[in-house]
């Protein structure tokens, strides 16, 4: 699922370079693969027969045959034996024929073709003949593609067999079957099992593939065309022998984080679905124990996976279930370890908690649109007795709603606010803690805003792994919603041995963010005091000597929320010399439709029949504030930078707001969440006092804000009604030291 495992250094574009050259013209030299029975020399099938139990039941006549040396018998039998076997279920019965399989027609006469996808990146390939090169990558071929070593990378997980399977089992065209017979001998041919570097760019056997591979497509498309007479007794046969291999690989080259979490569930599925190898026992019992290691590793006690990335750890947690699944599949609950599925339901809690209101996850981190009832309806596989992910995944037509709106994780450092559960709430989540162990981006104290349910204060997904400008911008602060100083970006410091011993990447102990949370209020507080810089490229690498980095100044953040529709943020910049610097608070919202009015400086979003939102810069002297679209020169501003999607980027909206000077510098700005069609509700904004604001607002309403500018200082927020009456009032923060 990631590259970000791997250090790109400075010859990252050489080495680029030299794969484009050497995959020059391989996919028009790639041979027809051989037949499966000269794949199989006399070495391998006795290697075979030697990892079997012969003595389990069913697999008499095959012992019988290979003690009297008759190895063409012993091959039938054997064959014949697992075309027949009925004691290891999967997830549907291949001796069963049901035409009503759903399946996609045109991926599926595609795959027969050649004219393929990698698992998730958007770029198709046709090769010709239908002969796949599976060291091929077409981002080093197709015009206007950044490089991407992933395409290549996530070729060899064969996403495309389970719509070949599907499509086969639906029809019974053998076409399908046969595509997939030849594209599984040209694996087999074209990719033997390495002896080093399996992790690098442009391998067919890193760990991570080698899992998905194993717990995926390969047993997906191994009982869909089990009885196909296009899949001979000879392919069966290698098909057995390389699911041998890829489970001692995984055995001896598993990893950490998400990855080893793929490698175990492939390594499981192998050792769960063919019993018979006489190392079975050994890889589920190998794989339960370094996945409930995993465990007290990755999982923080506030239940976010470590990487601290909302689509990895979803990932992650479904990965940790596959093994539990797999097990109650082929009845082998007995060997799930003892409060291993118990551990995993803060997890979901994290799921449940984190979840906006149109149902996915926030992007923090690398990350795409995740579907949270998808997860929260496994987890109730689980633990059916929770009526909160009941309510939540009945769309509240049964169960109850979570106990809690508003939530902390102290670990992760994410702060929700929230006004409701329904669809049309309003939702803010901030930023406060540390990287994470993994997909790092550099966006401290960033939040992010959906007023009226309604995704508008955005966050990056970080794009698609490519080298590109894209990717650098996405997972800086340049496209978070945070200050940069001097034209630089935050730059913490991305590699580490441990990262559980890396207070930059997770937190040894819980954040102490201030995090007040009553009826009336929420409000947290979080700190940036470390490095600025520009980011090497590319931006993972963090391994340029060439890139000075700096701390200009110490950013606090502040944020309230006065329940249900009004959000306060106050940003205080200290500075760690005496000289002039440059702040620049930046807003990145989900839309190209805005306005802002000259009077009052006031943003408003103005998509005709959607939620709004109105940013109110507060304290206006000297303060600059502009807006760009769709900007590339001379920086790029106002692009949402996605994930696995096409077209990857996106036009949005960057609001700036610039200041400049020495000593303190203070930015407090309101957010007002708009109901569709209400208009801009400000009318006038009136400094009264350092730190203090009255905005009068459309309504008759008033305002009054006042931040403390000590950078540890309260906020307090007034509201007095059109009739003069008073409305609601909190002052929070008090208590920071």
């Amino acid at each position: 699922m990631t590259i970000s495992r791997f250090r790109f250094g400075p010859l990252a574009f050489c080495l680029i370079g030299l794969l484009l050259f050497f995959q020059m013209g391989r996919a028009e030299d790639t041979p027809t693969p051989a037949a499966a029975s000269s794949l199989m020399t006399p070495k391998m099938r006795q290697e075979l027969f030697d990892a079997l139990d012969l003595t389990q039941p069913g697999l008499e006549a095959v012992q019988a045959a290979v003690s009297r040396h008759d190895l063409a018998v012993a091959l039938a039998e054997l064959a014949r034996y697992f075309r027949t076997r009925t004691s290891v279920p999967w997830k549907f019965d291949p001796h069963a024929v049901d035409h009503n399989v759903p399946y996609n027609k045109q991926k599926a006469d595609d795959a027969v073709l050649g004219r393929v996808q990698p698992d998730l990146l958007p770029l198709w390939h046709s090769f010709p003949d239908g002969k796949i090169d599976w060291f091929y990558n077409a981002t080093f071929h197709t015009p206007g593609e950044a490089p991407n070593t992933a395409w290549q990378l996530q070729l060899v997980r064969m996403a495309w067999w389970t719509s070949l399977g599907s499509a086969y089992r639906a029809t019974g065209d053998e076409r399908y079957a046969q595509a997939w017979v030849r594209q599984f001998r040209s694996f087999a041919a074209q990719c033997p099992v390495v002896a080093e570097n399996w992790n690098a760019d442009g391998s067919a056997w890193r760990t991570l593939e080698t899992g998905i591979r194993m717990s995926g497509s390969w047993p997906e498309a191994y009982h869909s065309f089990l009885l196909s007479p296009s899949f001979t007794d000879a392919d069966l046969l290698l098909f057995l022998y390389l699911c041998r291999e890829h489970a001692q690989f995984l055995e001896a080259h598993n990893t950490g984080g998400n990855w080893i979490t793929m490698e175990m569930s492939g390594l499981y599925t192998v050792g769960a679905l063919f019993p018979e190898f006489k190392q079975a026992r050994e890889w589920r019992d190998y794989a339960f124990r370094r996945m409930s290691e995993q465990e007290s590793i990755q999982l923080l006690p506030d239940g976010a996976q470590f990487e601290l990335a909302t689509g990895y750890h979803t990932v992650a947690i479904d990965n940790f279930l596959i093994l539990a699944d797999i097990a109650k599949l082929t009845g082998r609950v007995a060997e799930i370890p003892r409060d291993y599925i118990t551990t995993l339901q803060k997890s979901f809690d994290y799921d449940m908690y984190m979840m906006t209101p149109d149902r996915f996850l926030p992007h923090f981190n690398d990350s795409w649109y995740v579907d949270i009832k998808g997860p929260l309806r496994r987890a109730l596989q689980y633990f059916p007795r929770r009526k909160d992910y009941l309510w939540l995944t009945s769309d509240g037509k049964k169960g109850k709603p979570p106990v809690e709106t508003s939530h902390q994780f102290p670990w992760a450092g994410y702060y929700v606010m929230r006004s409701g559960w329904d669809r049309e709430a309003n939702y803010l989540i901030f930023r406060a803690g540390p990287l994470g162990a993994g997909h790092q981006h550099q966006d401290c104290l960033n939040l992010l805003i959906w007023p009226f349910g309604r995704e508008l204060l955005f966050g990056s997904s970080g794009g698609s792994y490519e080298v590109s400008k894209w990717r650098t911008y996405a997972t800086s602060t340049y496209a978070a919603n945070s200050v940069i100083i001097d034209g630089l970006t935050q730059m913490r410091p991305m590699v580490g041995k441990d990262p559980r011993q890396d207070p930059n990447r997770v937190s040894p102990v819980p954040i102490d963010a201030h995090w007040q949370s009553t009826p009336v209020f929420d409000f947290a507080s979080g700190t940036y005091a470390s490095d600025y810089g520009r980011p090497a490229e590319p931006p993972w690498s963090n391994t340029s000597t060439s890139q000075p980095k700096s701390r200009p100044a110490t950013h606090h953040r502040d944020v309230l929320f006065l329940k249900p529709d009004l959000y306060v943020v106050a940003d205080r910049l200290v500075p760690n010399d005496t000289s002039v610097h440059q702040y620049q608070a930046r807003w990145q919202l989900l839309t190209t439709q805005s306005r802002i009015d000259p009077s009052t400086d006031t943003l408003v979003t103005t998509d005709p029949g959607r939620p709004n939102l109105a940013i109110v810069p507060l304290l206006g002297d000297g303060l600059t504030v502009t807006s760009a679209s769709a900007q590339e020169l001379p920086d790029i501003l106002g692009w949402n930078v996605r994930k696995d999607m096409a077209p990857e980027y996106v036009p949005a909206t960057t609001l700036l707001h610039t200041r400049q000077g020495t000593g303190v510098q203070n930015f407090l700005t309101l957010f007002l969440p708009l109901k569709a069609g209400a208009p801009n509700p400000v009318t006038s904004v009136k400094s009264t006092g350092p730190g203090a604001a009255l905005v009068t607002l459309a309504d008759g309403r008033q305002l009054a804000i006042t931040a403390d500018l000590n950078p540890s200082g309260s906020l307090e927020a007034t509201e007095t009604l059109a009739d003069g009456s008073p409305g609601r009032h909190v002052k929070a923060g008090e208590s920071h030291p």
